[in-house]
């Protein structure tokens, strides 16, 4: 996960009288879309009686000493036994016993953004996030054997049946989709952007869910349509009064 400490304040992010200008390169219909025509299953509504959207394995249980693994300073701890996960659709998501975590898998270059990392009904999501995709767990078995955007979709799902509330657990979401790793995919690897940029894009898209308060499917689209400004060095502010104005 990219790393970073310093974060510009959220003061200046305030929109004066709803309108600043540049274009954002999104068609309003992809954003505005209305949830029925493109929701997935999800655990947003969830039902246990069907067996999804439910964790086996709960409450997490750490053993032995921390593993500290450099440069990251946080301690992490190794899983006692497996954590699983059924999402919506029924697949199931594991976490082997030994797994690596810390409790928090958001970006430290979004963290001053986020807040809390390590809140208590984050921690099962992190640790199978953790399992697919975190340092120190890449000789196991998990590690990378999914699509990096299925990964992050899982996170966000995971948070939500771990209690996170679903505007937040969004926020979260944007902000793994937009640092996290994103192995085996070259042409939309971020890797080369500024932590600067980074921050300026999670920052507009703070703006952007804050307001408008839209779908997971509608965030995925924001970041797809957004990556290429960032790849190519093209990065623009969104034109929010056009997308504040527009209504499907």
């Amino acid at each position: 996960m990219p790393d970073a400490t310093a974060s510009p304040g959220r003061t200046r992010l305030w929109i004066a009288g709803g309108a600043v200008a540049v274009a954002l390169g999104l068609g309003a219909r992809a954003l505005m879309m209305q949830p029925a025509e493109v929701a997935e299953a999800s655990c947003l509504n969830r039902n246990e009686d069907e067996g999804t959207c439910v964790f086996i394995g709960a409450p997490l249980e750490i053993e032995g000493q921390p593993v500290f693994l450099p440069p990251k300073q946080q301690a992490f701890f190794p899983l006692k036994g497996q954590l699983a996960f059924i999402d919506a659709e029924k697949n199931i998501w594991t976490a082997p016993p030994k797994t690596l975590t810390d409790g928090a898998t958001i970006p430290r270059l979004f963290a001053p953004l986020i807040g809390d990392r390590q809140a208590r009904e984050y921690v099962l999501a992190a640790a199978l996030h953790d399992a697919y995709c975190g340092i120190g767990n890449d000789g196991l078995e998990t590690f990378h054997t999914r699509p990096w955007h299925d990964v992050h979709r899982m996170f966000y799902e995971a948070l939500l049946v771990g209690g996170t509330p679903p505007h937040k657990a969004k926020i979260m979401f944007a902000a793994v989709y937009l640092g996290g790793p994103r192995w085996d995919d070259p042409d939309r690897s971020l890797d080369h952007v500024s932590e600067e940029a980074l921050l300026r894009e999670m920052e507009w898209c703070l703006i952007w869910i804050d307001r408008e308060e839209p779908t997971i499917e509608q965030i995925e689209a924001w970041m797809q349509n957004r990556e290429a400004g960032l790849i190519n060095g093209t990065q623009a502010e969104p034109d929010w009064e056009t997308l504040f104005s527009t209504r499907a």
